[in-house]
């Protein structure tokens, strides 16, 4: 009985085809998580802006003057904080400045935050007098846009 087996040849053939497939399949990859925390971070953007300007309504038609001082109670660069939550009505929860991890937020000091798009790329927000404003780069802000 003879047994039929592939040549090295034809071994290192099918490594080599596999890499190249890998090589352009990568990029490819990489950029379709990064379009897809782009698209994260404008629906919760747009939820947060929104969720304040409410609040702010709210405030007016109940004939109360309060402002709006802090979106959340979470505590500064904490994991697993739900953030947002004086405004909006589900939780988004935290990474921290360590983690790092993308498609996430962090709260960086009482009202500043971070979206993490990927490892090398950030962009900051601060909410100032009832606004939610970016404060990254102006090519990234209006990336968000």
């Amino acid at each position: 009985m003879k047994i039929k087996s592939f040549s090295l040849l034809e071994i290192i053939i099918a490594i080599v085809l596999i890499a190249i497939i890998t090589s352009f399949a990568i990029p490819k990859f990489t950029n379709m998580n990064y379009n897809a925390n782009i698209s994260t971070l404008k629906s919760q953007l747009a939820l947060i802006q929104n969720a304040i300007v409410n609040q702010k309504s709210k405030n007016i038609l109940l004939s109360n003057n309060e402002e709006i001082i802090s979106l959340d109670e979470a505590t500064l660069n904490s994991s697993g904080e739900k953030l947002f939550e004086k405004v909006i009505d589900f939780s988004i929860i935290s990474t921290n400045n360590t983690k790092k991890e993308s498609g996430m937020w962090a709260k960086t000091s009482n009202n500043s935050y971070t979206f993490y798009l990927s490892n090398d790329k950030n962009i900051t927000f601060s909410f100032e007098n009832e606004k939610f404003l970016c404060k990254s780069s102006v090519e990234l802000c209006k990336e968000i846009e």
